[in-house]
């Protein structure tokens, strides 16, 4: 019997060879999400580790290489223009990562709310650029309280979430009030994958299943280079968080 199905499915995919991408996409559409489970590890501990480690081993930021002044260069001429166009006052930074980056960005905000999940690192940052106008907070993404602000920058941290903490953030930003969600998102893929939540990341289209958002308001390109130009559709998209 076991052969007879094999050689029928085999008769069905040589005869109509378009419709096998369609079944295995159907398959992993209707399957649970396979992380639904709690992670191996707390997300607290899963970042820590990659800070601690320096895990990417970057020789600039810990936060890995995506967080140098080279690969930031367009998004940190670009968000400065963003925050003017849209009259942003105070901005919620999650994740800030070591600030590597970030502190050669020329904001014009009241105020700027640094927020990352490794307790020792923002304690750091606070010693090292906390001002009056500028803090940092220990937060976890997916849970803790967020404050109330202008503009919610998200950077490289849904892409490292599965789909069940990735649910979780998005639900905890819209329960912050905060008004838009300025985030990555890979406009060139067709597919979404699910994962577990760690230090390694997949690309991930905000637009299409499961998140479905809508068109941004504002697309920024990264013009990335990582990987041999395999990323060249990384985009920063902004959204108002009332519409997702």
């Amino acid at each position: 019997m076991a052969n007879h199905i094999q050689r029928v499915k085999g008769a069905v995919k040589q005869r109509f060879p378009a419709i096998v991408p369609l079944v295995r996409r159907l398959k992993r559409q209707l399957k649970p999400d396979r992380t639904d489970a709690a992670p191996a590890l707390p997300i607290a501990e899963v970042f820590s580790r990659v800070y601690d480690t320096n895990y990417w081993a970057n020789s600039h930021s810990r936060s890995g290489n995506g967080s140098d002044l080279s690969r930031t260069a367009a998004i940190r001429a670009e968000i400065p223009r963003l925050i003017r166009d849209y009259k942003i006052v105070s901005m919620l930074d999650a994740p800030c990562g070591d600030f590597f980056w970030m502190r050669e960005c020329e904001l014009s905000v009241q105020a700027y709310i640094g927020a990352d999940i490794v307790p020792g690192m923002i304690d750091d940052l606070n010693a090292r650029f906390g001002n009056s106008n500028r803090r940092f907070e220990c937060l976890d993404l997916t849970k803790d309280p967020l404050p109330r602000v202008d503009l919610v920058l998200c950077r490289d941290a849904l892409v490292h979430f599965s789909f069940r903490d990735i649910r979780r953030a998005l639900a905890n930003l819209k329960r912050s009030g905060s008004t838009y969600l300025l985030t990555t998102t890979f406009t060139g893929r067709a597919e979404n994958f699910d994962t577990t939540t760690s230090g390694n990341w997949r690309p991930l289209n905000l637009q299409i299943y499961p998140f479905s958002f809508p068109p941004p308001l504002r697309l920024i390109n990264e013009k990335c280079t990582e990987g041999n130009n395999e990323f060249t559709d990384k985009s920063l998209g902004l959204w108002a968080i009332a519409d997702l």
